[in-house]
């Protein structure tokens, strides 16, 4: 199957011989000789291989043909100004080339998908079902373990959620609410990197764990502010709410979706206009519902880290960062990598060295804060 730069490479060598038989289709006519298409072809035959087989102090700019009649073709400076006017004709065309041969080749592919995938997809599975077998015998104590931690953090949360709702209390209501979603979350998001490290996916599961690090650091900093706190922490839903309808308003049109009906978007207004009336004007911010707990009028992810206590895990939530974005640090270092080097893993690996990965981002920190120091001092 021809890739897209073997069909575009393939166009464009025809090029000079494209040119060339026009420049000789005008000489033979301007000579007066009838239309011949197989002497054309032998005459660019010759031309195009002219260059191979002189000897020095030969003339290449004429050549001599026999067939019924002489034939002399000379070529002049001008038949080369002409070749260049073809060449800037042709330029012009390479973008509609290119894109002509990029569906070509994407149907050319897709067909051979197609027609190969049944074979193709059972081989897949028996080279991951291998792949999974070797995986557990590496880390199946360690699967084993985080599987029992969630089966038994469900079990908790069922327990949890069963005598809540059978309590008549509205003393902490809003407190039971959201920490109840926050550990059913916590629950999938732990399901899902149990799925993807099973699977050879180290880096999608370590993205995943940031996730759960700003879950459980929000739960910890709700606990201990109590039922105010967490009744701020539901009501900031609507200020979620509020930015979404303004993003969606921007983009909506392009995206070819109807605008949000009127109706719906007074509401949102009118709640986030008493929301801000109610808990200040610092409760509009990304982290405003925990402002007025940690008298921060601004607060970030990493206050919400110091008030849980859990600063220490801030490498490991910039080392997972880089696999959310799409920062350099994502491609140089994947936990997935065997030989702890760049590498390009387009699929899964049975490495998970994460701590050689956090160790290095330390170091690059480290480096950083040193460099910044000196050119200060500087």
């Amino acid at each position: 199957m021809g890739s897209l730069q073997s069909v575009l490479e393939e166009q464009l060598a025809t090029m000079p011989r494209i040119i060339a038989m026009e420049l000789v289709r005008d000489k033979l006519k301007a000579a007066g000789h009838a239309e011949n298409e197989k002497l054309v072809e032998q005459i660019v035959d010759q031309l195009l291989g002219a260059g191979s087989d002189k000897e020095d102090g030969d003339d290449g700019d004429v050549l001599e043909f026999e067939t019924d009649e002489e034939i002399v073709l000379e070529f002049t400076d001008a038949d080369i100004a002409r070749a260049q006017e073809y060449v800037d004709k042709i330029s012009e065309t390479i973008p509609e080339l290119i894109h002509g041969a990029a569906e070509a080749a994407a149907v050319t592919m897709l067909r051979q998908y197609e027609r190969d995938w049944a074979a193709w997809r059972e081989a897949t599975d028996i080279q991951m079902d291998q792949f999974r077998f070797n995986l557990q015998a590496r880390w199946g104590k360690g699967f084993d373990a985080l599987r029992m931690l969630i089966e038994l953090s469900r079990d908790i949360g069922t327990d949890f959620y069963r005598r809540a709702s059978r309590s008549r209390s509205r003393r902490r209501a809003h407190l039971n609410k959201a920490l109840s979603h926050l550990h059913v979350r916590a629950i999938q998001i732990a399901s899902e990197i149990m799925v993807l490290m099973e699977n050879g996916y180290a880096d999608g599961a370590m993205a995943r764990w940031r996730t759960l690090h700003e879950v459980a650091c929000v739960a910890m900093v709700l606990g201990d502010g109590g039922e105010a706190l967490a009744e701020r922490y539901l009501a900031h839903e609507i200020v979620e709410a509020k930015k979404g309808l303004g993003q969606y308003q921007q983009c909506h049109p392009k995206l070819g979706y109807a605008p949000f009906s009127i109706r719906a978007a007074a509401r949102i207004e009118r709640d986030y206009a008493d929301a801000i009336s109610r808990y200040g004007k610092d409760f509009g911010g990304d982290y405003g519902w925990v402002a007025a707990h940690l008298g921060n009028p601004r607060p970030n992810f990493s206050n919400i880290e110091d008030a849980a206590g859990r600063a220490m895990m801030r490498s490991h939530y910039k080392m997972a960062s880089h696999n959310v974005h799409a920062s350099t640090k994502g491609i140089a270092y994947r936990l997935g990598s065997l030989d702890r080097q760049y590498a390009v893993i387009a699929g899964a690996s049975n490495s998970h060295a994460h701590h050689d990965a956090v160790a290095a981002d330390v170091v690059d920190a480290r480096q950083d804060r040193a460099i910044d120091g000196a050119q200060q001092a500087a």
